[in-house]
C-alpha cells in the first residue's frame, strides 16, 4: 500500500477513538482517542511512525475495508470498498457518545459501561 491509497483517507480521525461493537451498533467515544491524535486538527502527531508508537494503530489494509464493521461507513476507506462492491461488512448503527462529558441521565446507558 503507497501514497495512492493513503491518499483515499479524509482524516476524519473516527479510527483514532475507541470503539465497540454491540449487536447491530458500532459505538465510538470520542473521548477515548489515542494519545498522539490531536482533536484540533484531526490529525496524528506521529503519522509517519504511527504504526511504530502506537500499538493500537492499526494499518488500514484493502482486507480491513472491505471486511472490518469497525470501521464506519462513512469511513472514505469503506466508501471506496463500497463504490467498489467489495465491501463485504456487516452494516452498523453508528452511535458516538461521550464517556467523559456525558449527560448524568446518558451515565446508566449500557454502551458507555463499554468503555468504563
Amino acid at each position: 500500500m503507497g501514497a495512492k491509497w493513503e491518499s483515499k483517507c479524509s482524516r476524519c480521525g473516527l479510527c483514532c477513538h475507541e470503539k465497540v461493537v454491540s449487536g447491530n451498533t458500532l459505538v465510538i467515544d470520542l473521548d477515548s482517542r489515542c494519545e498522539f491524535y490531536d482533536p484540533k486538527s484531526k490529525q496524528c502527531t506521529v503519522y509517519a511512525e504511527r504504526f511504530v508508537e502506537s500499538k493500537r494503530c492499526l494499518k488500514m489494509t484493502v482486507w480491513r475495508a472491505m471486511f472490518a464493521s469497525y470501521i464506519p461507513e462513512t469511513c472514505a476507506y469503506a466508501q471506496w470498498a463500497r463504490t467498489g462492491r467489495i465491501r463485504f461488512a456487516r452494516k452498523r448503527y453508528l452511535r458516538i457518545i461521550h464517556t467523559k462529558t456525558c449527560p448524568a441521565e446518558d451515565g446508566e446507558d449500557p454502551f458507555y459501561s463499554a468503555f468504563g
